[in-house]
């Protein structure tokens, strides 16, 4: 039975930051809802010497190593030949795969180089993992001391694929008899980690009963795990009723749940339409909206009016009102909301005024300075919002800012 995991990303593009690696964070998640304990993530280079060192000390840590990266036909690919070397096997053409490339090169015209063979080698023995999204396969080795080398590719929807598809349900079976763990999440909005970490201070915390917190802005993540144990499924649902009493108004969603996702459904649901006005925001709200399938049934249109010029053509900005009050004010969000509700006839206009930076600020409104304005039948608004950080960061608050007013509006009604 396998209790231990490593995780192994390898390539020179991850140790030297050009690429950042969340491979192992998607791999680490996945096999913690499994009861596994991950005790160590190892990076190395494309090298020899680091591989093997990384291959030996991992399945030393560990009853299960995963591996990322280095499957591909070029001459730093060296996973395969390597991973053989390292249990003392010899490198095996794997037909079956072989030929599944050559078709694949085939069916789009383009031809198919000799070295792109070498993603149909593999250790002597191994069972291959096919790869739904690429070209490059996985392969499984089992050690003689029942010890797993499972390697994937680093192309990262490449691996989620081969992770969820071939290994995760392997890796469910091995588990059958062992510890249950009882996992949920929480979104968060609205709360930073030291407040959200001192209103959950009455949540009784143990070695059975755990609570991580995951800042990745704008989320805000709480994970609740609570390990088998008497009578864990009945603690399990005492916890969350808990958790949910002490932190409600501030969750947007349990689970994996996108907040655009959550603001689709709940148009649909109501059978109601949105429509967008975007100045600072530059259209970024559109794509988070229009990225989830089925968006067309609800989302009408999204207008960029960067320029004053553009608020008062487009949506009907009154040209005093940009006078007397500019771009960025209370005022102007609600006439953009207005303006593009009316062009579009949609249930809800929303509109997106600011100063993302990193020029640009005044003393009246300094960079990261966000009005919001929501217009619709019960009346319009607007809201005044202040983000911290970057262009990227405040762009990235304005659009989460608007979802989850757009998630309210949406529930209240």
């Amino acid at each position: 039975m396998i209790e231990k995991a490593v995780i192994l990303s390898t390539g020179d593009e991850i140790i030297t930051g050009r690429v950042v690696d969340t491979n192992s964070a998607h791999i680490a998640d996945k096999l913690y809802g499994l009861g596994l304990e991950v005790v160590a993530v190892l990076k190395v280079g494309d090298s020899r010497e680091r591989l093997l060192w990384a291959l030996r000390h991992g399945l030393e840590l560990g009853d299960l190593v995963i591996g990322t990266g280095g499957l591909g036909p070029t001459t730093d690919d060296l996973t395969s030949e390597i991973a053989a070397e390292f249990f003392g096997l010899g490198l095996k053409m794997d037909e079956g795969v072989a030929d599944g490339l050559r078709k694949r090169f085939a069916s789009r015209g383009v031809e198919m180089t000799p070295n792109n063979l070498k993603q149909a080698l593999f250790p002597d023995g191994a069972r291959i993992i096919p790869n739904p999204m690429g070209t490059a396969p996985g392969f499984h080795v089992t050690a003689e001391n029942k010890k797993h080398l499972i390697w994937l590719s680093g192309v990262p929807r490449e691996m989620e694929a081969m992770l969820a598809e071939s290994v995760l349900p392997w890796a469910a079976g091995e588990r059958k008899g062992a510890g249950e763990l009882l996992a949920c999440s929480f979104k968060i909005y609205g709360l930073t980690e030291s407040k959200l970490g001192d209103l959950l201070r009455p949540i009784p915390l143990s070695d059975q009963v755990r609570l991580s917190y995951r800042a990745h802005f704008p989320d805000l993540t709480l994970r609740l795990t609570v390990r088998s144990g008497g009578e864990s499924e009945k603690k399990f649902s005492e916890l969350k009723a808990e958790i949910r009493k002490l932190i409600g108004p501030y969750i947007y969603t349990e689970g994996d749940e996108s907040l655009e996702e959550i603001v689709g459904k709940l148009f649909l649901e109501r059978h109601w339409t949105l429509a967008l006005a975007e100045s600072c925001t530059g259209g970024y709200l559109g794509h988070r909206i229009t990225r989830v399938a089925g968006s067309s049934a609800y989302f009408k249109a999204s207008a960029v009016t960067y320029s004053d010029d553009s608020k008062s053509r487009f949506l009907g900005v009154q040209s005093e009102t940009l006078k007397q009050h500019g771009a960025v004010s209370r005022e102007t969000a609600l006439e953009m909301a207005q303006g593009v509700r009316r062009q579009t006839e949609a249930d809800i206009g929303l509109s997106v005024t600011g100063v993302a930076g990193p020029a640009g600020g005044s003393p009246r409104n300094p960079i990261g300075t966000v009005w919001i304005g929501l217009a619709r039948d019960e009346g319009s608004d607007a809201r005044l919002f202040h983000f911290q950080g970057d262009r990227d960061r405040v762009i990235l608050g304005a659009s989460q800012a608007a979802l989850q007013w757009l998630k309210t509006a949406l529930t209240e009604t």
